[in-house]
């Protein structure tokens, strides 16, 4: 039967449509997620974990899914950021690397505006890519856990995997230089506590170029007077330093303490009813009620980036009772900002073009109602229209527990054991101890995660 068949017919379908809508608010990526960060901003890790094994199908954080798929890979990469805030380095260290394994590249080189679009809407089925910024940051969280346990040959092997990211992404194009210092300050420190400081030295010269790191300025004169390598960045802090009096300075034992604090923003759905207020405009200025007709359904869709506030405020890292300079290594809050900035004409581009799909459905519509009447017509295209806004929900995936800011201290020690107090202030308050026993010329960590 054509569309211009029994009255009963036309209405029929039009509930159809409107009933469409209205069962269509499925819940995004962050609804399903809030309960589990709502948890983590209480620092009740425990619960956040177990909301996120519900989801991933397990009985405990013991287990990785049998498959795969779908929103999986990002579920298992959060509950290792918060495995790892547990202090479980070996389990956080499983579930990142697995989620490595699995998530890919989300590659906007070749095609931005039209790999955007296809990817910003695609059906949540599909498994998750991430951008640049959440790459990068992948391995240098995981080389945190390696850090925290002493393993500096596990630590190597993590580094190099973030070397080999970072010159792809150089070789595309793409620059991300706070989440690369990160990993770059990381590696040097592993490799020069290898013996390897040449190379140590290449990564420091990459840490600098994101800005000034007091912590650097020992290590890397210590490291100049012996090695050669000379980049950018290192001649310059050389300079403003002087260089090392002594070849034969002896590398003393060293105490490093990585904080990695608060969130970064997450992904939202935004919709934003441009065609309303152009309608509006339109009838009041004409008169004419058609504005208000073809324009009332038009809303732009998008994925846009909201606050993840932090219940954190000031921190204060104390080694045998005596405050230490902290740096701030990288700023990740800002580097998901900007990269969310860059990519906004074309998330836009791929909105308007999604808008324009549905309003072409929807003349459709409008033609095919408008066999009976007019009236019957618009009615039909608007609810068509509308049923396909609610249809239409951005990708809001995102890593939304990567940390917002990593500090570090670094503290030149004679070996033996020595206690380390961080103080972190907020909601709720926390106060973190450890005894830690530094060996002679060599290297001790702790890494305090918290992603609140």
């Amino acid at each position: 039967m054509s569309c211009g068949g029994q009255p009963g017919s036309r209405r029929a379908a039009a509930l159809a449509l409107l009933g469409a809508a209205a069962i269509s608010a499925c819940a995004t990526y962050t609804d399903r997620l809030r309960g589990a960060r709502d948890a983590a901003s209480l620092g009740d890790y425990t619960s956040a974990i177990a909301s996120m094994n519900g989801a991933l199908g397990v009985d405990s954080a013991d287990d990785l899914p049998d498959r795969f798929g779908g929103n999986r890979p990002l579920v298992v990469l959060e509950r290792g950021t918060l495995l790892q805030a547990q202090g479980h380095y070996a389990s956080s260290r499983r579930d990142l690397t697995a989620a490595e394994q699995e998530i890919e590249l989300l590659d906007l080189t070749a095609d931005g505006i039209g790999a955007l679009g296809k990817y910003l809407y695609s059906d949540s089925v599909r498994k998750y890519r991430a951008p640049p910024s959440e790459r990068l940051a992948l391995n240098a969280i995981n080389l945190l856990n390696y850090l925290a346990v002493g393993d500096l040959a596990g630590a190597a092997v993590e580094a190099r995997r973030f070397t080999v990211m970072r010159e792809y992404l150089a070789t595309e194009g793409i620059e991300a230089v706070r989440p690369a210092a990160l990993g770059s300050y990381l590696a040097g420190v592993v490799f020069e506590h290898l013996g390897e400081g040449d190379r140590a030295l290449r990564y420091y010269d990459e840490a600098l170029a994101a800005g000034d790191l007091p912590s650097l300025a020992q290590p890397v004169r210590r490291l100049a007077a012996t090695y050669p390598y000379r980049g950018t960045n290192l001649r310059r802090l050389l300079e403003q330093q002087g260089p090392a009096r002594s070849r034969r300075a002896a590398r003393p034992g060293e105490l490093l303490v990585v904080l990695a604090l608060g969130r970064v923003p997450h992904k939202v759905p935004e919709r934003i009813p441009v065609g309303a207020a152009i309608a509006t405009a339109g009838t009041f200025a004409t008169g004419d009620w058609k504005w208000l007709e073809y324009g009332v359904a038009k809303v732009l869709v998008y994925p846009e980036l909201a606050e993840s506030p932090s219940t954190l405020g000031s921190v204060r890292v104390l080694v045998d009772g005596e405050e230490q300079p902290l740096d701030v290594v990288a700023d990740l809050d800002a580097a998901v900002r900007t990269e969310y900035d860059a990519a906004r004409p074309a998330i836009f581009a791929a909105a308007l073009s999604r808008m324009a799909a549905r309003a072409a459905v929807a003349e459709g519509a409008r033609a095919a109602g408008s066999a009976g009447s007019d009236a019957l017509g618009t009615v039909v295209a608007i609810l068509a229209e509308s049923a396909l806004v609610a249809l239409d929900r951005p990708d809001t995936r995102s890593w939304t527990l990567l940390p917002a800011r990593v500090l570090a201290a670094r503290v030149a020690l004679p070996p033996g054991a020595h206690t380390v107090e961080v103080e972190l202030a907020g909601s709720p308050e926390a106060e973190r101890s450890h005894e830690v026993v530094v060996p002679a010329g060599g290297l001790a960590s702790v890494v305090v995660t918290e992603p609140r």
